[in-house]
């Protein structure tokens, strides 16, 4: 069976998006724009604060927006003036292209949005792991241990995979504080023997990286924070690293996720008032293309991405994803890689969690990512790619690649209002003629080369095709173009039917 980490990568041109850390331009920008607010705010109205000019300033560098403060904040596709009477939109920014190299086509992600900080777990369990949990019974704990340590002696043969069978058995018959107290009572050097004949073995020893994410599966789906915790540091196949990501000029910015990030908490609730594609935001990794499958499946069906993840009593979640239309579980912990105590790879707006007391994250989108990195083994892995992988991936339903050209604006509506989810590749370097939406300027008519989005909308009336990118709405609002502009700004249209 061909694996999900080998077809992100068969397509001829992938959708990438390059972390927030090397889009310099947007930095550069901000100090002018903020330069200007404080010359400009001598002669500002008095109802206005220098905060507040600032703040609407740097936001419209990612917007366009106009009439910074009102409630109205208008914006506009392919640089067109305002009406007469209404307020220019922000100056247009200087594009880059240096982020564009040969190979995977390489679509920047937008500036890291600023949020309160979030603390990290440090318990011994997760932050929302149930308090009725089943306590440990000490005789099947000690009896379980016996079987593991007979398991991992071996004897003349070494360790075999029938002997590792063996552990995973006696294992997969506790319960979570069970599983704690067995790890507890192991040494390190009996956990660090016990993963090394996993992954290497002896003579017939060993096990197949599906055999051991099977026991990972029954630990991160059962065991607490602090047995996961110790497991960790003998393994790299509980918490997907991220050291990698981002490409080199990334990694040697020093506030870099692959330098600073750290894993830890942050206070979340799964899902705040339902899945909505709003709550999706790219963060620092080029997987555009997995985040905007992520909007097109939320819009199409909010259901789908709702039943594909399951939250454990130990406050992990495991989450349903699809090879070749197979069925794979991921069980995740709910820890996400924190920059400065913030999401720094997926992110999600905050809001008043379930306990109605606290403001914190809704954690489905970086649930969905984290399980895709663990499940192709890291999150390197996962930058770069297209839609139609990605939304073969979260519904199990082959997707079928487009020419623009070849399906009408009719066929659009069509797909759309019958449940289907539409991902996009726009042009890449080289590719397509010259359009005003690829000039140098920014904000939310700026659609981005070799970068990944989604269809929201289709008016035939209007002839007028609306797209997202997977930056996050709240910053890059909604793109609605004639049918005319859409054929020639995406190079291919990535239909799924969502459901069979």
């Amino acid at each position: 069976m061909t694996t999900l980490g080998t077809r992100a990568r068969v397509h001829e041109t992938s959708d990438r998006g390059a972390g927030s850390v090397e889009y310099l331009g947007v930095v550069i920008v901000v100090v002018l724009v903020v330069a200007g607010v404080i010359a400009a705010a001598r002669v500002s109205d008095v109802g206005t604060t220098l905060a507040e000019r600032v703040t609407c300033a740097v936001r419209s560098i990612g917007t366009q927006a106009g009439d910074c403060g009102g409630e109205d904040v208008p914006t506009y596709y392919g640089g067109d003036a305002p009406a007469a009477g209404d307020e220019d939109p922000a100056p247009p920014v200087a594009g880059t292209d240096e982020d564009a190299a040969p190979g995977p086509d390489r679509g920047e992600a937008p500036a890291a949005p600023t949020a309160d900080a979030g603390g990290t777990g440090g318990g011994p369990d997760f932050a929302n792991a149930s308090d009725t949990r089943p306590a440990a019974d000490q005789e099947r704990v000690d009896e379980a241990l016996d079987d593991v340590r007979d398991a991992l002696d071996g004897g003349f043969w070494g360790v075999r995979a029938g002997d590792l069978d063996d552990a995973r058995d006696a294992i997969a018959q506790l319960n979570g504080r069970e599983i704690d107290a067995l790890v507890a009572e192991m040494s390190d050097d009996e956990l660090e023997r016990w993963v090394d004949q996993m992954e290497d073995g002896w003579v017939f020893g060993g096990w197949s990286r599906e055999e051991r994410r099977e026991l990972w599966e029954i630990l991160a789906g059962n065991a607490s924070k602090e047995t996961l915790d110790r497991l960790a540091a003998f393994t790299g196949e509980l918490q997907p690293s991220f050291s990698t990501i981002g490409g080199d000029d990334a990694r040697d910015k020093k506030d870099s996720p692959a330098n600073a990030g750290v894993y830890g908490e942050v206070p979340h609730d799964l899902v705040v008032q339902g899945v909505d594609p709003d709550d999706i935001a790219q963060g620092s990794i080029g997987n555009c293309w997995w985040m905007a499958s992520l909007g097109a499946v939320a819009h199409a069906d909010p259901s789908v991405i709702e039943g594909a993840i399951t939250s454990n009593a130990n406050g992990s979640y495991t989450v349903r994803l699809y090879d070749d239309g197979v069925p794979v579980y991921v069980t995740v912990t709910p820890e996400m890689v924190l920059v400065d105590g913030k999401p720094s790879l997926a992110r999600s707006p905050q809001y008043l969690l379930s306990d109605n007391q606290t403001t914190g994250y809704e954690l489905w989108p970086m649930v969905m990512e984290k399980a895709l990195a663990l499940h192709y083994g890291d999150y390197e892995k996962t930058e770069g790619g297209t839609a139609d992988v990605g939304l073969e991936i979260l519904t199990g339903v082959p997707s079928t690649n487009h020419a623009p050209g070849d399906l009408s604006i009719e066929d659009l509506a069509g797909i759309i209002q019958g449940g289907g989810a539409v991902g996009l590749s726009s042009m890449a370097q080289g590719q397509g003629k010259d359009l005003p939406t690829y000039g140098q300027q920014a904000g939310a008519d700026r659609l981005i080369r070799g970068h990944a989005y989604y269809v929201s909308a289709v008016d035939t009336q209007k002839g007028t095709v609306t797209v997202v990118n997977p930056w996050g709405t709240a910053m890059y609002p909604p793109i609605t173009m004639t049918i005319e502009d859409f054929d020639a700004s995406f190079r291919q249209v990535r239909v799924n039917e969502v459901h069979p």
